[in-house]
């Protein structure tokens, strides 16, 4: 059977009903389960019950009261199935005093499906809400089973990483000191946890310690912003308690035990005689100087805390707004042991009414800890649309990067960018996002958090230039200014403009600000189409599954050319060296993991494929382009010509090896001819 005639009959497969047990309508009596599998749920029927938190009214829900079955990190997901836009949340405590841990709103999978990760201890039962985005209401399966990740690094309790692996396992408390010249002080608290197999070095007046930084954040009409940095508080020395796993006690205060935990409280990471600047360390290596610049000095409110303008928190400036706090260690040896990704937690903060001292408001922790993931996580989880790309630089640090797209419907899109550095020592220089011909773009912008208390680093923003085919930020050069504005370890900037076109597939650009890396880094993004299709619209729809390089493949269609009837297709983020084809039809639909494959088929009906070159490799880049004969559309028996205001949809099947798989499809594309 050739791969056209699988397409054509994989039209008749749809989905099978079945019989989906509900879960519990009400928290209250949420329905006991137990260990890993698969439970199903329906909430076609049922109320809200719950709080919102991260989806949009978190629609009609249901309840689970999950009981681990070991101390280990599990995986909450709908991502095998769900014929609606699904959210998760797990809580501690009970439905009276709910405790947020972590929630997910389209994350994680494809089709608006959802995942959450929580770190559990052994025969503790935990609240799992299921909902939807919006009032969206289905049937869909919760797949509960041990991470295969770790919760972002490590590998839990249960199956520990080698070598010390610290991680923030919880964000207890928040202090605020009020504010001096419109600039106000907070810190946080930091409980680490040791989910490593050896034991972590943590020996005062050395450098042999861990120091944690701290940042607070700020989400608002679809942008992430981070408004507040600290000094590093440094460690000096480790209490054995058992937050996170069964703590095997080191009998000194010199080493944190494997599993163990040490608390430190906001106001001990606030006491400013042990706070030392960022500038001395090496995220990557962990290496710092000791002694450290200005130890032992105090000084006003805000002197090396976390400090945050008052009027970044002012509900009558930011009546909408959302904040997060977000935690970070750095050690010597969990670096050495290569751990040094999964070190960041986040939280949510509520921002309490009244002012205090200066003007300032105050802050409270608003919810769970979600461990071994930096805040930018906060942005996917808390706002529709955004996607998250992690950038590893080649044997030095990672960037984590998002994106979000905003349809203003006048016309135009908000391209929303942000970019956290989590520990690379390279640090960044530049950011350059490219768009499509004839593009108009306007309010270009960029925010980052202001160095303080001594840092040597400028506070100067980055200068931005708009371009024929991108939009670019930049700040000096290491050869011009070692300490320049770049973008350092622990730290996340926000970029942004707007275009007059829909947004497409792009590759965007990360230059480094250090010499001796590997040169610059490209993320996948959405970025500006080209505006010069001659009254063609073009729109993407049934966005695509992940492949087999852990990133969906990305379809899109430029430069439709009606007087010279071409236009050209290009898929990009494939896996490298597959066959795939181009189908198309004039019927868009929905088939699920199309002949047992791991992809959607959002073509349906009458489907064709492309002529000139027929089956296509990705090569080693993972990418294919295609000109398409407007005069030679496919259909399942001839080739026609495209006709004024006829509307067609396109989409690329390739050969593909994921879990038990062996086919993928990408995202759909939508062209209407004038």
């Amino acid at each position: 059977m050739t791969r056209n005639s699988l397409l054509l009959a994989a039209l008749s497969v749809g989905l099978s009903a079945g019989a989906y047990a509900q879960g519990a309508n009400n928290c209250g009596s949420a329905q006991p389960i137990s260990g890993e599998g698969t439970f199903s749920t329906d909430t076609t029927s049922a109320t809200q019950d719950g709080p919102g938190n991260c989806a949009q009214g978190f629609a009609p829900d249901v309840w689970f009261s999950w009981t681990a079955p070991a101390t280990d990190d599990y995986d909450f997901s709908t991502c095998s199935f769900a014929d609606y836009d699904t959210a998760l949340a797990a809580y501690s405590g009970s439905c009276g005093s709910l405790s947020l841990i972590t929630c997910n709103d389209d994350s994680g999978c494809a089709n608006y499906r959802s995942t959450i990760t929580i770190s559990a201890m052994a025969g503790q039962s935990y609240l799992i809400q299921v909902g939807g985005w919006n009032g969206n209401v289905g049937v869909a399966d919760l797949v509960i089973e041990e991470s295969s990740s770790g919760g972002g690094g490590g590998g839990g309790c249960a199956n520990p990483t080698s070598g010390p692996d610290v991680i923030v396992g919880e964000i207890p408390n928040i202090s605020n000191y009020g504010a001096v010249g419109g600039i106000a002080g907070y810190s946080l608290g930091t409980t680490s946890c040791n989910t490593g197999d050896a034991e972590l070095l943590w020996i005062a007046s050395t450098n042999d310690h861990p120091v944690i930084g701290q940042n607070i954040y700020r989400l608002e009409n679809g942008r992430f912003e981070q408004i507040g940095i600290s000094w590093l508080k440094h460690g000096f020395t480790a209490l054995q308690q058992g937050l996170c796993c069964t703590c095997n006690s080191s009998g000194t205060g010199t080493r944190l035990g494997v599993g163990c935990s040490d608390p430190y409280g906001s106001g001990l990471n606030g006491s400013q005689g042990g706070l030392g600047p960022r500038n001395q360390v090496n995220a990557y290596t962990g290496f710092f100087l000791y002694p450290y610049q200005a130890q032992g000095q105090g000084g006003n409110r805000a002197y090396k805390r976390i400090q945050v303008q008052n009027s970044d928190v002012n509900p009558a400036l930011h009546p909408s707004a959302e904040y997060f706090g977000e935690a970070q260690y750095i050690a010597p040896d969990d670096a050495a042991a290569g751990n040094g990704t999964n070190n960041v937690s986040w939280c949510r903060l509520n921002r309490t009414g009244g002012t205090g001292s200066g003007g300032s408001f105050s802050l409270s922790i608003g919810g769970g800890t979600v461990r071994e993931e930096p805040a930018i996580r906060a942005w996917e989880d808390n706002e529709p649309g955004v996607s998250i790309v992690e950038v590893n630089v080649a044997g030095e640090g990672q960037f984590v990067a998002g994106y979000n797209v905003i349809d203003n419907g006048d016309g135009t899109w908000n391209y929303e960018y942000a970019i956290f550095n989590n520990n690379s020592d390279l640090s960044g220089q530049s950011f350059s996002v490219p768009v499509g011909a004839n593009v108009n773009v306007t309010n270009v912008g960029m925010s980052f958090p202001m160095y303080h208390s001594g840092e040597p680093y400028t506070n100067i923003a980055w200068s931005s230039n708009v371009s024929a085919n991108a939009v670019t930020w930049e700040t000096e050069a290491y050869a011009q200014n070692q300490n320049a504005n770049a973008l350092r370890w622990g730290t996340m900037y926000s970029f942004w403009f707007t275009a007059d076109a829909a947004p497409e597939g792009k590759t965007a650009t990360l230059g480094l600000f250090k010499p001796g890396g590997p040169g610059d880094q490209s993320l996948a993004v959405d970025g500006p189409a080209d505006g010069s299709n001659p009254g063609a619209q073009i729109s993407y729809f049934c966005p695509a599954n992940i492949n087999s390089t852990g990133q969906p493949s990305s379809f899109t269609i430029t430069n439709v050319d009606l007087t010279a009837r071409t236009m050209d297709m290009n898929v990009v983020s494939l896996p490298p060296n597959q066959f795939g084809i181009f189908v198309a039809s004039q019927t868009s639909g929905f088939v699920p993991n199309l002949g047992g494959g791991f992809g959607n088929l959002c073509v349906v009906g009458n489907i064709g494929r492309f002529v000139g070159g027929g089956i296509f490799n990705s090569g080693p880049a993972g990418q294919v382009s295609a000109v398409a004969d407007l005069d030679l559309m496919p259909t399942p028996t001839a080739f026609v010509q495209v006709m004024s205001g006829e509307t067609w949809f396109l989409q690329w099947w390739h050969r593909d090896f994921i879990l038990s798989a062996t086919s993928n499809l990408s995202n759909a594309a939508e062209v209407q001819f004038p």
